[in-house]
């Protein structure tokens, strides 16, 4: 949990930009793009991007602006940044940084929720190089809007915010019993046709990077590719579930651990509510 008192997905996302460009060697002035992913900004503008941008003393040439997909977030916005890149020549390096506070509005008598919610951020610098072997490959999307109300935030919705007859809990997360079994199976589809349309098999894969939304559903992912679980990084066990953050966590689990190094092929896949999934493929 974040301290609310003093933190809030843009004072995180700041910190964990700062971190990220320390951890290389490079300053605010490298950066070209700078994308803010959340589902829980804490402003709808100016956009969150523009606040870290100013925090970090960027460039007044880059392009700044914010993302909100919900969980899948972080991976659609790698997604759609990397392709940005490939055909934007004057694009060297993009900073995409996804912060969440889901604790924050969890409700207190939602077992699943709140227990099981937490606030985490992630930053990430893409940087186009010469060398066309490694970086961005592939994506494959897939919608089902059958549970389109069952998973809303704020569950009044904005306009009713200001309501004085609105209940507290009507503002935070609304969560029904959502059987997302068919979200991850579907994920086993939607993978299998990204790897096979590039000639790969999940043996080939060093990593597969989850949405930590349910380790129980990441188990059945293993059992269906019959792979070694080492290759699905898990850290929804230590931090809670981070939401669109939580993909590059449990990436940042694996690079630590050295289960993925540089040429290695990583595949990231994230559900958000309503629900849209995005399936990417990467060469580290």
């Amino acid at each position: 949990m974040a301290d609310y008192k003093t933190e809030a997905t843009l004072t995180m996302a700041i910190e964990a930009s700062k971190q990220v460009l320390n951890k290389i060697n490079l300053t605010d002035k490298d950066l070209d793009m700078i994308v803010f992913v959340s589902g829980t900004p804490e402003y709808f503008w100016p956009p969150n991007a523009v606040d870290i941008h100013h925090a970090l003393k960027g460039k007044e040439e880059a392009i700044v602006y914010d993302m909100n997909v919900a969980c899948v977030g972080m991976v659609v916005a790698v997604e759609q940044v990397s392709r940005n890149m490939l055909a934007n020549p004057q694009l060297q390096r993009a900073l995409i940084v996804g912060s969440e506070q889901m604790h924050r509005y969890a409700r207190k008598d939602d077992a699943v929720t709140y227990a099981s919610f937490g606030d985490g951020a992630s930053a990430v610098i893409l940087e186009k190089t010469e060398d066309l072997n490694n970086g961005f490959i592939d994506s494959a999307y897939k919608v089902n809007t059958e549970s389109i109300e069952k998973i809303v935030f704020p569950a009044c919705g904005v306009s009713k915010l200001y309501n004085a007859k609105m209940d507290d809990s009507e503002k935070r997360v609304k969560w029904e019993n959502v059987n997302n079994n068919n979200a991850f199976t579907s994920t086993v589809h939607l993978i299998e046709k990204l790897l096979y349309r590039n000639n790969l098999t999940p043996k080939d894969i060093q990593a597969f990077c989850f949405s930590q939304l349910s380790k129980k559903n990441i188990y059945k992912i293993i059992d269906a590719f019959n792979e070694d679980s080492i290759k699905f990084p898990i850290v929804g066990t230590d931090y809670g579930y981070t939401g669109s953050a939580s993909p590059f966590m449990a990436f940042e689990r694996a690079l630590n651990m050295g289960q993925v190094k540089r040429g290695d092929y990583v595949v990231f896949w994230s559900v958000s509510a309503g629900s849209t999934a995005c399936a990417m493929l990467y060469r580290y």
